[in-house]
């Protein structure tokens, strides 16, 4: 009996140990690099467009169907010239509406908010450029054309753009398409990817640039990542609660709530 439970005990710190060994490789599964492609708009083909700088925004808007992503469901968005767009899960919802700054204080002004990260900086359309986003049946396409803030000043102005572009699908799939990077003076840092706010875990694309003609995809969690009970695509200290309590269960074999 003793040997018994020495192995049993042994199997699961061995089963521990291999869950936070692949934690590590957990996010790069869930991105891929597709060949570039990108949906061309401009200012009369967009559903909605605009210009402006800080924290000009859509306000709560319908994406016209409902996905769920880091395992929650939204409807709704709001898209910022910042290069972030927070999804809502009703209309009722107030957006953070928060503008320029680091990606960190994005996050600290609304900790349990979930944004897709375009590429977060200090844009501005005022003078030149533009920002929007084409609704489908199947995908929402967020769409910038915009400088930043210190290339827009001080005069002369270079006007130097940056095209890039997010689409949500409603599979829970995102993709970056990054067309052109033409940036100058800009001292900060920009950054693409992922923030889940009700799992507070944030998904690093790309930081400190943007890529030129360059697309990269958001699947999701896959079958690899069974482990990965509250699909966010991170294995954690959660996931390992959930495991453990699993685990338990299932030691028990006449327990009718364990799961294979």
């Amino acid at each position: 009996m003793k040997k018994l439970k020495m192995t049993i005990k042994a199997i699961f710190v061995t089963s521990l140990v291999l869950l936070f060994a692949i934690s590590t490789s957990v996010q790069a599964s869930s991105f891929g690099e597709p060949s570039f492609e990108f949906e061309d708009y401009n200012a009369t083909t967009l559903d909605w467009v605009d210009s402006g700088k800080d924290n000009a925004n859509t306000g709560s808007t319908a994406l016209g169907f409902s996905v769920t992503i880091g395992g929650v469901t939204y409807s709704y968005f709001d898209m910022c010239i910042d290069g972030y767009i927070e999804l809502l899960t009703d209309a009722g919802d107030t957006p953070t509406g928060r503008g320029y700054g680091s990606i960190i204080q994005l996050i600290s002004a609304g900790p349990n908010t979930t944004y897709l990260l375009a590429a977060y900086g200090d844009f501005d359309t005022t003078t030149y450029g533009y920002y929007g986003y084409k609704l489908f049946p199947d995908r929402v396409v967020f769409y910038y054309n915009a400088e930043t803030y210190q290339d827009q000043w001080p005069p002369p102005d270079p006007a130097e753009l940056n095209n890039f572009e997010v689409i949500l699908y409603d599979d829970g799939n995102v993709q970056w398409n990054f067309n052109s990077a033409q940036y100058e003076l800009f001292d900060q840092d920009f950054f693409s990817g992922l923030y889940f706010g009700n799992t507070q875990t944030l998904l690093e694309l790309a930081i400190y640039h943007i890529p030129q003609q360059k697309s990269y995809l958001y699947y999701g969690c896959d079958d690899r990542l069974s482990l990965d009970f509250n699909n966010d695509c991170i294995i954690d200290w959660a996931d390992l609660d959930n495991f453990g309590q699993q685990w338990l269960r299932c030691a028990e074999l006449n327990d009718p709530n364990c799961k294979p």
